[in-house]
């Protein structure tokens, strides 16, 4: 059963439980209202025939001129009886089908309703009144509810069922939206604005974001399989050429292996590039957060990294200040040793290079600075996309992926990564983590 039909018979449901309530109310109502009616009138009834007897049961008020005069002030079709003190009956006006009991108050027998007065001298006065009439009235109030509740049902359900469709017509547009781009692969198309503040206008500009965003993904990873192409066949390139040169004809010694350290150089920027790119993969899934000393982290780091800056005749300047952050230790180390490798790579031979962690007041940073040529203002924010480099640095080799997989750490982490400049030359890289708190928060969600 389509949520149309199953909204439209809640609906349905609602609307006969909400109908007969009211109809039950009416009913009890009318009834009510008709009863103390009926009541109203014997009494008046025995009031009237009590005045005029003026207290004395054994004065009559039947068969004369003082009997149609009191006939003439009954309301309806009343009968009245006169009881002595004694019980016997002295006197009657009107005919009436059942006695009652002589006991002051109402009381129903058969269809006759009779209301005993008692009189200041003794005696008793009843006014009967029938009910037929207030029945036939009550079974005319329940006929015409029933008749008329068949049409309010139906009323209900073909109005539930025009809600219902109007309500969940932008459900369909979604619906139809997300199978023709599942058949057709075009997830530029968007759904039309709903107007207004509602749950549907939420859903479509929800469902557009989505869209949105997904799309730009998309775009981002058709762009970033391009470059990995692109990157990839350049040592792919230098292989083939040196391996057809290789075997264009014979050569010496000295020439093969010539050749063959080219080909493990190409393999070994190749082999980087690859793992380069696992870990950018690795790092846009799930990660377990756990407390970590940012002060082992760096120190494990520049040992790591200390053979092939003293290679360079570089310094590495290290302030390892302990502060624990939430985050996983892998990734981590692995975005601190990329900065690290980026301030070693384009630093100058012989420079210098500062690695230290420091409070935030709220959380804490990991700060990697160098005294090289560092970037100019305008390639800040492209590098850290990735196979970017700065305008400058073309000729370092290189996959352009060590900014990039930090910044997706960074992310992965709710952290923050920024780039700038030292003011007397060489580029600042660093991240900038959230309070404990804030980052379980993350990882909860």
């Amino acid at each position: 059963m389509s949520l149309r039909w199953r909204l439209t018979l809640y609906s349905a449901l609602v609307s006969t439980v909400i109908v007969l309530l009211s109809a039950l109310l009416i009913f009890i109502s009318l009834r009510s209202s008709l009863n103390a009616g009926l009541d109203a009138s014997l009494r008046e009834g025995a009031t009237v025939a009590a005045t005029q007897l003026a207290g004395d049961a054994g004065s009559p008020i039947g068969g004369d001129a003082a009997g149609a005069h009191v006939q003439g002030q009954l309301p309806g079709f009343t009968a009245l009886r006169v009881y002595s003190p004694s019980g016997g009956l002295v006197d009657q006006l009107g005919v009436a089908r059942t006695r009652a009991p002589l006991q002051a108050g109402y009381v129903t027998v058969g269809v006759e309703r009779t209301f005993t007065l008692r009189l200041p001298a003794g005696g008793w006065v009843q006014a009967t009144r029938s009910e037929a009439e207030l029945r036939t009235t009550l079974s005319r109030s329940v006929r015409f509810l029933t008749l008329g509740l068949l049409p309010l049902l139906l009323f209900g359900v073909v109005a539930g069922y025009l809600l219902a469709d109007r309500a969940l017509r932008p459900v369909d547009e979604v619906a139809r939206l997300a199978a023709s781009i599942a058949a057709s692969g075009r997830y530029g198309e968007r759904l039309p604005p709903v107007p207004g503040q509602d749950e549907m206008a939420r859903l479509t500009s929800t469902v557009n974001a989505m869209l949105e965003r997904l799309g730009s993904t998309i775009e981002r990873e058709k762009a970033f399989a391009l470059a990995a192409a692109h990157e990839l066949r350049t040592p792919l390139t230098v292989l083939q050429g040196r391996a057809d040169l290789s075997l264009e004809r014979p050569r010496s010694p000295e020439q093969y292996v010539s050749s063959l350290r080219t080909v493990r150089e190409s393999a070994a920027e190749m082999l980087g590039a690859i793992e380069s790119l696992l870990a950018l993969a690795r790092s846009n899934g799930q990660t377990r957060l756990q407390p970590v000393d940012l002060a082992e982290v760096i120190t494990q780091v520049v040992a790591a990294q200390w053979p092939a800056a003293s290679a360079r005749g570089q310094r590495i300047h290290l302030v390892p200040l302990s502060v624990v952050v939430l985050a996983d230790a892998g990734a981590l180390e692995l975005a601190v040793s990329n900065l690290l490798r980026n301030a070693l790579t384009y630093g100058r031979d012989g420079g210098e290079v500062w690695v230290e962690t420091a409070h935030t007041g709220t959380g804490a940073r990991v700060e990697v600075r160098d005294d090289g040529p560092g970037l100019l203002p305008a390639d800040l924010e492209r590098v850290v996309q990735p196979f970017q480099r700065g305008r400058d640095q073309q000729a370092v080799r290189g996959a352009g992926l060590g900014l990039a997989l930090v910044s997706a750490v960074a992310e992965q982490h709710g952290a923050a990564f920024t780039l700038g400049t030292r003011p007397g030359g060489g580029l600042v890289a660093c991240l900038t983590f959230p309070p404990v708190r804030a980052a379980m928060n993350i990882q909860a969600r």
